[in-house]
């Protein structure tokens, strides 16, 4: 109780929530309570509610948008900061600024971690700026999409880490706040190294082009968009693709169609499109997401998932990886 009442004396009494179900803030619909729970409005909050869970000594997890998340039916036994410290800037600009922005050759953009990159890809774009166009109408935030280095078309090279100049970070070891460069995240295909350190992106600024023709970037923004409604479960409850791409190696050795790496390719191929465990099912559209369609749990995912990573073993001898990250207690589950 003395972790709780310094929490809610230094976070404030009537911000901090207790046994708050974290099913309402995920995509997937689906998770038990947060013991403690606190929305951060600003950079600021952010960083005092990071600092005090680390100073009191308790667990504490950041969520974002709360998609590519599943949290355990347990929910999570400690401080959940749901993150909302939003905003965008433009804070420099390179070339010859003109009366028209003629001249302007590239821009640095500001954005708070809490910003949905959806957001983030506007502002851009009515910026007339090149090289997040990808983001538009993609879930989750700013720190989220750098903490998976997010993406659309691999083979394009459209990676959010790609385009990152420098970030803002909050180191949960020692408490304190440094800022490095884009080179430290050692980015990679749904990897960065914050996935290991478990810092926490405070800010991030992104170095991107400036077009002429801003209503042709919209088009092809609209474009992408229009692709992935088309390939992607759109309006019900899921948390975007469940597992990475398999590597480039095992598509040469399966002799995959176009070489493909999708791993939607190789669960479909095991005819699992349709099956069902609880209330989740994988979807029928797209066999890389799986739906909570009928009040699914947590454990009903979790034993799908296990049940495609043992097909996919035994059938091709790929051990496929989740891309989505785990909130909670999955102990039970794990080999």
């Amino acid at each position: 109780m003395q972790q709780v009442d310094e929490i809610k004396n230094i976070l404030g009494p009537l911000r901090v929530f207790e046994n708050e179900p974290l099913s309402k803030h995920t995509y997937f619909k689906i998770g038990g309570p947060a013991k403690l729970f606190f929305e951060a409005k600003s950079v600021e909050d952010l960083k005092l509610a990071l600092e005090t869970a680390h100073d009191v000594k308790i667990p504490f997890t950041v969520l974002g948008g709360g998609a590519n998340v599943l949290v355990s039916d347990s929910g999570f036994d400690g401080l959940v900061v749901k993150n909302r410290a939003s905003g965008v800037k433009l804070v420099g600009l390179k070339g010859t600024y003109g009366k028209h922005g003629r001249g302007i050759k590239n821009a640095l953009v500001s954005a708070a971690s809490g910003t949905l990159m959806n957001q983030l890809a506007r502002f851009s774009l009515d910026q007339g700026l090149e090289g997040l166009e990808f983001l538009l109408s993609v879930p989750g935030t700013v720190g989220g999409g750098i903490k998976i280095n997010a993406h659309f078309e691999v083979e394009k090279g459209q990676f959010l880490g790609s385009r990152l100049a420098s970030a803002i970070l909050f180191d949960p070891k020692s408490g304190k706040v440094k800022e490095v460069d884009q080179k430290y995240f050692e980015f990679s295909y749904d990897h960065s190294k914050i996935q290991q350190t478990g810092e926490i992106v405070l800010q991030a600024s992104f170095k991107l082009d400036k077009v002429e023709d801003d209503a042709l970037l919209w088009q092809k923004a609209m474009d992408n968009v229009k692709r992935r409604n088309e390939e992607q479960p759109i309006g019900i409850a899921c948390s975007g693709c469940v597992f990475r791409n398999i590597d480039e190696s095992d598509a040469n050795r399966l002799a995959t169609p176009n070489l493909t790496t999708s791993a939607g390719f190789i669960i479909d191929s095991l005819g699992l499109k349709g099956t069902k465990i609880g209330g989740a099912e994988v979807s029928t559209h797209h066999a890389n997401f799986i739906l909570n369609t009928n009040n699914a749990t947590a454990t009903d995912v979790i034993k799908l998932v296990s049940l495609i990573k043992q097909k996919t073993k035994e059938t091709y001898g790929i051990s496929l990886k989740e891309e989505i990250f785990y909130i909670g207690d999955f102990n039970e589950f794990s080999n």
